[in-house]
């Protein structure tokens, strides 16, 4: 595929193998949040590699409202943990690996059935994108996100928090012109 959303999900893939490189073993059950282990973070970022492929090889119906519910999520990381095996580092490389062979090699106007409806492979790799370099930031490591994947992420919010309502609040932050409202979020 030759869309403008693969250089950035090349760089944030590669991005986020390199933080989960980076988090030391021992670091793997320590606590992230209230649910999740920092295996169980990886887990569910991992997806973002693993999501593109399988909903462009298996399209799944649209899900009802119950997908997005918090514990529905942390539970999704949560089994999503198994796949990484023993070796999550290595499982992620794979993923990483797999996920961007199969963007490549997928046409221009190829498609994915994802849980909220069916959408271009590209305008989806732009959600995972900015899942991989959030997650990847989440992880506290010291690897720097590249600025390609940086400018996607950057962007994807902007415009969540524009479809939202909220663009103008963004846009004024950005610039200095007033701060976020307390607990801001365009998730």
């Amino acid at each position: 595929m030759n869309s403008p959303s693969v250089a950035p999900f090349r760089a944030a893939s590669r991005f986020f193998v390199d933080a989960v490189a980076a988090v030391p073993p021992d670091r793997y059950q320590t606590p992230w949040s209230d649910e999740w282990r920092v295996l169980d973070l990886i887990g569910h970022a991992n997806r973002a590699n693993v999501l593109p492929v399988e909903y462009y090889e298996r399209p799944v119906p649209r899900a009802g409202p119950d997908y997005l519910l918090p514990e529905n999520i942390a539970e999704r990381g949560r089994q999503a943990v198994s796949e990484l095996g023993s070796d999550p580092a290595a499982a992620v490389r794979a993923a990483s690996d797999r996920a961007l062979a199969t963007v490549e090699a997928a046409p221009d106007d190829a498609t994915v059935g994802t849980p909220f409806g069916k959408q271009t492979l590209d305008s989806y790799l732009r959600s995972r994108t900015a899942e991989l370099v959030l997650h990847g930031l989440d992880l506290g490591t010291d690897i720097d996100v590249p600025p390609e994947a940086l400018v996607d992420c950057g962007a994807f919010l902007v415009e969540r928090a524009v479809r939202q309502g909220s663009g103008l609040d963004v846009v004024r932050a950005l610039s200095g012109r007033s701060p976020l409202p307390p607990d801001f979020n365009v998730y």
